[in-house]
């Protein structure tokens, strides 16, 4: 455990160092800019302006860390054969690939707290109800990244990081859109394209559950029932895709 955890502070130091979360920080100030500008021109809704501003760039800047940092996270160190220098310490393998996840995700947790938190400010401010929803919402964008970090990774181990960044995009947008595109009626018209949705719907992660964005902006609402139920889907997927990389990672060939 303190390996895993060495390894994990040493990536989020790492990753601090690249300047990443200063980047957020003006992106957060160029966020309350953005919104006092915008609710200027708006009358009646200026606090929904600026919780619609704050959670899309929340949710952006989660998914870009998760996909641009995913994707070097474990190949770099393999190029830089950094990762032979760590597992001959001896550290186990699944040690190494735990702590390198969990030093992006404190990073992935600054982001949300300096994001969230700026919009929070904002939309208070602004007179506007926070509702609990909007914590709701924040956790999900959170656990969205984790998800989609964690796919990054998969589809790293077999892939290099060009095919890794395409295919991790195509799997997030097919994951947001799946379920309004099974209600096309060409899709309705079609068994095969039915059938093959229907086949990606159970096997590939569902991105759309764990967007409440909509909800939370137009009706501030939601039966809890909805919201633990796609909070058990998002931990219990993504436990099972880190087990499912730590165990090809542990066979895989690193040579």
């Amino acid at each position: 455990m303190s390996k895993m955890w060495t390894i994990a502070y040493f990536t989020f130091k790492e990753i601090f160092k690249s300047k990443v979360l200063i980047n957020v920080f003006f992106v957060g100030l160029g966020l309350m800019l953005v919104t006092y500008v915008a609710t200027e021109f708006t009358y009646g809704v200026p606090e929904k302006v600026a919780l619609d501003f704050g959670i899309g760039m929340l949710s952006l800047s989660s998914l870009a860390i998760s996909l641009f940092l995913g994707v070097t996270l474990l190949s770099k160190e393999i190029d830089s054969r950094t990762v032979y220098m760590v597992i001959s310490r001896p550290v186990p393998r699944y040690a190494f690939i735990i702590g390198k996840i969990f030093g992006l995700l404190g990073v992935q947790l600054v982001n949300v707290i300096l994001l969230g938190g700026m919009t929070i400010l904002v939309v208070n401010i602004l007179g506007g109800n926070l509702s609990p929803l909007i914590f709701w919402c924040v956790g999900f964008i959170f656990l969205e990244s984790i998800l989609l970090l964690l796919v990054v990774l998969l589809v790293s181990l077999f892939a290099n990081n060009i095919l890794t960044t395409l295919f991790s995009i195509i799997i997030l947008i097919l994951g947001h859109a799946v379920k309004e595109t099974q209600n096309i009626n060409f899709v309705k018209r079609n068994p095969f394209f039915e059938y093959l949705l229907e086949f990606y719907h159970y096997f590939l992660p569902a991105f759309y559950k764990l967007n409440i964005k909509d909800f939370l902006i137009y009706k501030n609402n939601l039966n809890s029932d909805y919201l633990f139920l796609n909070l058990s889907y998002g931990l219990l997927y993504s436990l099972f895709l880190g087990i499912l990389i730590i165990l090809i990672f542990n066979r895989k060939n690193l040579d």
